[in-house]
């Protein structure tokens, strides 16, 4: 058995990068990988899919034999795709909803997009379609800006419902990575309203690094629950962007010793994990920062 504070920490979204393999091959690594990664395992959460796949997925698991997968899936559409794709997934003996995620598409008016999704979850939810389901909702972090509170009044929404956040962490352009203030306003945000968040996008790594050449700061996992951890302890936005901006692994790991597995653990409650485009890259960070045998 992995450390608490690391179970369920990678999701598994290969199938969501450009260019990525073919999806019966990716979906034949996932069930392979959960074989051959013994007592690790537990480290990598489900499979990560778009709404369209969902039926390819089927027919690979199918084709491999093997008992239900368990998928998070990603509504290509807005809120109206969220009750087709839910209803497709729970029909299929193939897959098991365990995660759901959805954009806000209406960015003139956060709060209202996030309302619709939360009305359509909540109807879905009251016919029993998300039993053990968790709901992501994406807001786009360049909506929160100053003077604006409609990243705000989405985020309330959010807390309202008792929906997660899912925070964009990079990819392809540039300015799809948040600067750590950025990024360590938004986990702000979301604590001090009690909502639970995950990242997506460019975070396969477990400590962040400095892209030659431009010196920006790619995302590491392990520095989002080192800065989680130091946002619930009451540290500021520059301090909780400075652990964000880490990227010592020796000094990461200092610093995970220094705060215990019991806090770790803890702080896992609010950040859930990363989906990650390359779980074999993450599990071989953690093993040779030493977190996994």
């Amino acid at each position: 058995m992995s450390a608490p504070f690391l179970v369920d920490l990678a999701a598994d979204a290969a199938l969501l990068v450009d260019g990525s393999p073919p999806l019966a091959d990716v979906v034949a690594a996932h069930v392979a990988r959960r074989t051959t990664a013994g007592d690790v395992a537990d480290v990598f959460g489900p499979l990560v899919v778009t709404d369209t796949a969902l039926p390819s997925v089927q027919g690979v698991v199918d084709s491999l034999g093997t008992g239900p997968l368990d998928v998070v899936v990603t509504v290509t559409g807005g809120a109206g795709a969220i009750e087709p794709a839910v209803r497709w997934a729970t029909r299929q003996a193939g897959v098991r909803l365990t995660g759901l995620v959805s954009a806000v598409r209406d960015l003139d008016d956060l709060g209202r997009g996030a309302h619709r999704v939360a009305t359509m979850v909540s109807q879905l939810a009251a016919e029993g379609l998300l039993e053990d389901v968790r709901v992501d909702v994406g807001l786009p972090l360049y909506a929160r800006t100053e003077g604006s509170m409609r990243w705000q009044h989405a985020l309330d929404t959010l807390a309202m419902e008792d929906l997660r956040l899912l925070l964009r962490t990079g990819g392809a352009d540039p300015d799809d990575t948040p600067s750590p203030e950025t990024l360590a306003g938004a986990v702000g945000d979301a604590l001090d309203r009690e909502v639970a968040f995950s990242c997506s996008g460019d975070i396969a790594h477990a400590v962040a690094w400095r892209e030659p050449g431009t010196g920006r700061v790619r995302h590491g996992a392990l520095n989002v629950l080192l800065a989680t951890r130091a946002s619930l302890d009451g540290a500021d936005t520059a301090d909780v962007a400075e652990r964000l901006s880490l990227t010592n692994a020796e000094r990461l790991v200092d610093d995970l010793g220094t705060i215990g597995e019991p806090s770790l653990e803890s702080a896992r409650r609010w950040f859930t994990g990363v989906a990650s485009e390359d779980v074999d890259a993450t599990l071989a960070d953690l093993r040779t920062l030493a977190l996994l045998p």
